[in-house]
């Protein structure tokens, strides 16, 4: 059975192609589903006017510019959500694109070079692993705050990519040790191929593959991680994450009953819940499909 009938005849791929096309759907339709005030002027958020600073609008679907309602002072989270999925998508995969890069390539040649070099590589690899995301947006905000404002840098998007690269370069660097004495790899360097050749000719693509899976789960998952700093003020983020701050102080209602003011919080957080769902699936997809030792 080829790879690609593998991954379509099975039902958590299809589901996951279905939950991500739903999502670049609506980022491509944001015009059209929730039209700019000012086309001049886009922003993913918007203000309906009318509102006190300290009060909400219950979802109203008849009513344009209240279908799922208000957060407190006004904010429009069905607007909200709909244009947030374009920031979503770019920013979980940018961020996993550069972070899988990282990565690979620092397991690549420490593989490869093994020595006092791969080493080295790896004991960085090991020392990052004991760094925390969230330490390090705390670093770039206070170390560098005029260089991250000049430039316009998101430091969860920074700390994200500088502390996330490591289980790739620890997978990369397994398959490397194994792959780099079979007989394909052996033949190469016995006729004089550079070991640039090497690794990005014959062995990396025998050794992306557990990498490839990685990186389709975390997609969703830095999204998610975005919107949590952003919800514990770590930063100003995405849509989705920036809805939930505003709505923070009112998802517990009278008498700690969380349903009263549902519509601030639940949308936002069905939204982030089931885009973490879709990648994950399509990486639990993609390593059906491509494991071998799951072949017939």
């Amino acid at each position: 059975m080829t790879i690609t009938r593998r991954f379509f005849t099975n039902w958590q791929s299809l589901l996951a192609l279905c939950i991500i096309a739903g999502y670049v759907i609506v980022a491509i339709s944001a015009p059209w589903l929730a039209p700019q005030d000012d086309p001049q002027n886009p922003t993913p958020m918007r203000l309906l006017p009318g509102i006190r600073p300290s009060a909400l609008r219950v979802p109203s679907p008849p009513q344009p510019g209240a279908v799922l309602g208000t957060t407190p002072g006004g904010w429009d989270i069905a607007y909200g959500l709909i244009w947030g999925a374009r920031p979503a998508l770019c920013f979980g995969l940018i961020t996993t694109l550069l972070t899988a890069c990282i990565g690979v390539l620092v397991g690549a040649f420490s593989g490869y070079l093994e020595g006092a070099v791969g080493r080295l590589l790896m004991r960085v690899t090991d020392a990052f692993l004991t760094f925390p995301a969230i330490a390090g947006i705390v670093l770039f905000q206070c170390a560098f705050p005029l260089f991250l404002r000049k430039l316009q840098l998101n430091p969860i998007m920074l700390a994200l990519i500088a502390f996330s690269w490591m289980p790739y370069a620890r997978l990369i660097h397994a398959n490397f040790i194994s792959l780099k004495h079979t007989e394909y790899a052996m033949a190469a360097k016995t006729t004089g191929a550079p070991p640039l050749r090497i690794i990005f000719r014959h062995l990396l693509p025998n050794a992306i593959t557990p990498a490839i899976v990685l990186a389709a789960r975390d997609i969703g998952g830095m999204v998610l991680l975005e919107a949590t700093f952003t919800f514990i003020g770590m930063g100003a983020g995405l849509p989705w994450g920036a809805l939930l701050v505003t709505s923070r102080d009112w998802i517990i209602g009278a008498g700690g009953n969380p349903l009263i003011y549902w519509w601030v919080f639940a949308p936002a957080t069905l939204v982030l819940i089931v885009f973490s769902i879709g990648w994950n699936l399509l990486g639990d997809g993609l390593n059906t499909a491509l494991n071998p030792r799951g072949r017939r």
